[in-house]
């Protein structure tokens, strides 16, 4: 980055004397930029000499005051600009020695225009690399905007970011049209003031005083309307907050807009109020691009209605899975949800599925982002509709199944990393071709753990006992170990219960476990970490889990994976997964074959391992150190 150094150090020197943050400090020197920028342009705004850094800085006293005054005679000069300045009171945070190296630094630098642009925009991003920090959250990576406003192809229009944050992607649109020569007009809205005010700042130096950014609640209340409609765009990009909680639930109900047709919105998130709004605020020919987490595009309930409604109206023309840890500060991954309003004929009643989640650069501290051949790699498959094995598909909408729109449910990759194994190769057609294959339903009957709630009391002597995913280690249960309840409501407590012989599979985190109920005594429970399967009389419990545990069983169990932050197995796809199925009596002697292995190779390993004990006990016998010390146990 040309100006990292230098915007390195104004950083440091602001974070340092006057302990602003990341955000201050980027609101401080591009409201000081600010000011210098718009000499460039005296005339058109008809500013005084004296709104510049040169007559601030011949004053030499009384810095921050000063700088504060001109800024806002800027505001009445230039409309764009009114509010923009209300956190100039940060200035007088900052002594006058660092006010003036800030001042007179900026008042040395001799851009042009685009110049200018580069500058600010290295500001953000250098604020962007600093990850963890209060208002990152507000800064969209520059390859996300790239690769979204690239797919809308925009050939001129109206632009709208329900959700523009920092104005990263409005900005990105101008630059887009700028290099394709097409005239598009910016819109967006923003909740968070100070977010608000920033946008404002950098689309200053971006040169597009023309564009409409409005402050607000966009699902509350949407700025732009026409007449008791909502304004129609050709093009929509957004990044809108993930998981957020409706508080206007029922405003939003009654919306007088009438955004939510498609169904009744869960009060727990408001993604598919934003993904709603953009439908509603787009043209008929139009079309938009949402960033979404992966819980967006498979959870149930009230939302998989709505995606069902969206599959019906043949709304969805792609979905792209991008790489993990792509956002500062935040290791999820995110999708870019693609809704066209005017499917081309041969797309209708199709949507395009991409897997571009191995498409990324690192930078230090293994940050990923969207390298320019990820982009156009991207880019070429979806406006080409290329097809490549195990990258991009187009699905029938009749074939989504429960309205999932994970990607890796429909492009599952054959190289997987299984441990032991390392990476290991699959070959699913010969999976599905092998002989007396029974999907797992219908070998055994499954039942689901129990969900301890805080009335549920450990207690020494509480009558159930409950496997929880530590009393699981290296494929055993450890019934000597589990802890004991009191369960207040126990109506359904033989639902929970294991047998011998039961198979208990874990559902939540990253790593698989699976076991099989030893014999015990009295009533074990299961917790919600596992599903229970309790195998028909013509399955061996050994021979299933040891399938399981197979790199082919892990290789099924593992794809079936779904999650945002934390990865869930459902029984649904459990239930699903195929399993080879052999006569009783053939599954009951290899598992016999193979645990009398198992047993003679840890025999033999304990033996090896008294070897090497034997061996370095005789070396430090010759060292002359054995009798220094004596072994405990034997």
């Amino acid at each position: 980055m040309v100006y990292e150094r230098e915007l390195s150090h104004f950083m440091d020197q602001l974070r340092s004397e006057a302990n602003i943050s990341v955000i201050d400090s980027v609101q401080t020197i591009a409201s000081i930029a600010s000011v210098k920028f718009l000499e460039l342009d005296k005339e058109r705004y008809s500013l005084p000499d004296e709104l510049s850094l040169g007559a601030i800085l011949k004053e030499g006293a009384f810095l921050a005051e000063k700088v504060k005054a001109v800024l806002n005679e800027i505001e009445a000069h230039v409309p764009f600009l009114k509010g923009v300045y209300e956190f100039s009171d940060l200035f007088g945070r900052l002594s006058n020695n660092t006010l003036y190296h800030l001042l007179s630094r900026i008042h040395s630098f001799a851009f042009t225009k685009e110049q200018w642009k580069q500058w600010i925009e290295s500001l953000f991003v250098y604020a962007g690399n600093m990850a963890g920090v209060e208002g990152v959250e507000l800064i969209t990576p520059a390859g996300v905007n790239e690769l979204g406003i690239r797919l809308l192809n925009m050939e001129g229009g109206e632009f709208y970011d329900g959700a523009s944050g920092l104005s990263g992607t409005l900005c990105a649109a101008s630059e887009y049209a700028r290099r394709h020569h097409c005239e598009v007009a910016l819109y967006g809205q923003e909740i968070n003031q100070r977010a608000w005010a920033l946008g404002k700042l950098r689309l200053l130096f971006h040169d597009r005083t023309d564009a409409h950014l409005a402050k607000g609640d966009t699902l509350t209340e949407p700025a732009f309307v026409e007449g008791n409609k909502l304004k129609k765009f050709d093009y929509i990009m957004m990044n809108f907050p993930f998981g957020m909680r409706i508080n206007s639930y029922e405003q939003l109900m009654n919306d007088r807009y009438d955004r939510f047709v498609y169904g009744r919105l869960p009060r727990t998130s408001a993604d598919m109020a934003f993904i709603l709004h953009a439908l509603s605020s787009l043209k008929e020919n139009g079309k938009a691009v949402l960033v979404v987490t992966n819980g967006t595009l498979f959870r149930g309930g009230l939302e998989a209605v709505i995606r069902e409604h969206l599959l019906a109206a043949d709304l969805i023309e792609s979905v792209i899975a991008l790489p993990s840890s792509l956002l500062d500060g935040a290791a999820i991954q995110i999708n870019l949800l693609v809704l066209n309003k005017n499917k081309s004929a041969e797309r209708e009643g199709n949507i395009l599925f991409i897997n571009a989640e191995n498409y990324y650069g690192e930078r230090r501290r293994g940050r990923r982002y969207l390298r320019q051949e990820d982009i156009d790699r991207i880019v070429a498959i979806y406006h080409e509709g290329l097809e490549i094995d195990e990258v991009s598909k187009f699905v029938s909408v009749r074939e989504i199944e429960e309205a999932n729109l994970l990607s890796n449910r429909y492009l599952q990759s054959s190289e997987w990393t299984i441990e032991p194994y390392g990476k290991v190769k699959f070959y699913p057609d010969h999976i599905k071709n092998l002989p007396c294959v029974q999907p797992l339903k219908r070998i055994g009957t499954f039942y689901r753990g129990i969900n301890i709630s805080a009335k549920d009391a450990e207690t020494e002597n509480g009558p159930y006992k409950v496997i929880k995913l530590s009393d699981v280690q290296n494929g055993e249960v450890l019934i000597d170990q589990l802890a004991s309840y009191e369960i207040t409501n126990n109506a359904k407590i033989e639902s929970y219960l294991v047998q011998e012989g039961d198979v208990i599979i874990s559902v939540r985190g990253a790593g698989i476990k699976i076991a099989v109920i030893p014999p015990h005594e009295g009533d074990i429970l299961i917790s919600h970490n596992f599903i229970g399967i309790r195998p028909h009389r013509h399955v061996d419990p050994f021979y299933l889990k040891v399938f399981l545990e197979s790199p082919v069983g892990q290789y099924l169990l593992l794809s079936k994976q779904v999650g945002t932050n934390v990865t869930i197995l459902n029984m649904k796809d459990l239930e699903n997964i195929p399993i080879p199925v052999r006569p009783f009596e053939e599954q009951k002697e290899i598992i016999m074959s193979y645990l009398e292995e198992q047993k003679h190779i840890q025999d033999m390993m304990k033996q090896l391992e008294k070897q090497r004990l034997e061996s370095s006990l005789k070396l430090y016998e010759k060292m002359g150190i054995r009798s220094t010390f004596t072994l405990m146990q034997s």
